[in-house]
């Protein structure tokens, strides 16, 4: 037995990979439970966003894009209502869930600014990053919308929908700003 205990003593653990056992999901009650779940990340992302909206605006410097970061900032308020209303419509508690995906789309805008000087190429990469979270986002939506059609989660759909909507038109705003992006130089002119 002491041998055994000495044998456990030297083994190396590496608890970074290490996920807690989970439910497994199945039929339609393991579909609910997923768009639960999967509401709860959406909640964390948009909290998340939220809080990164003031450095987003203090890094931009045109107008257009201060204006768009602006317009979106006010719509994620909104769209935490609704995610919070869905909850509410699915009996549920709005529950933050790490989403990680968020965190490493933001990260990055963060180091493109410290990799940029303040003006159009800094813009352009907010643009960028902004524009990679909004695609996530998009697809993120979608699926989540369909899943609550499926349910039979007509209201909780139309929510969603509403925000995918907000996301979308936020998608064009930036594909717009980012077409005014241009450097001329003396052989182009």
């Amino acid at each position: 037995m002491d041998a055994a205990r000495k044998n456990l003593e030297n083994i190396e653990v590496n608890f970074e990979n290490v996920r807690p056992s989970r439910n497994k999901f199945d039929g339609q009650s393991g579909l609910r439970e997923l768009l639960c779940n999967e509401m709860k990340s959406a909640y964390y992302l948009e909290k998340t966003l939220l809080k990164s909206f003031p450095k987003l605006i203090k890094n931009a410097c045109s107008f257009e894009l201060i204006e768009a970061i602006t317009m979106h900032q006010e719509e994620t308020k909104q769209q935490i209502v609704r995610l919070e209303d869905s909850f509410a419509l699915l009996n549920e508690n709005p529950v933050l869930e790490r989403c990680m995906a968020i965190e490493a789309l933001i990260g990055n805008i963060d180091l493109n600014i410290e990799d940029t000087k303040f003006g159009l190429v800094r813009d352009a990469a907010i643009v960028l990053g902004m524009h990679q979270i909004e695609h996530y986002e998009i697809g993120f939506y979608t699926i989540l919308a369909t899943y609550a059609e499926n349910l039979g989660e007509e209201r909780i759909a139309g929510l969603l929908f509403e925000t995918l909507n907000e996301e979308k038109v936020t998608s064009l705003r930036l594909s717009k700003i980012a077409q005014t992006i241009r450097f001329y130089t003396a052989e182009l002119l």
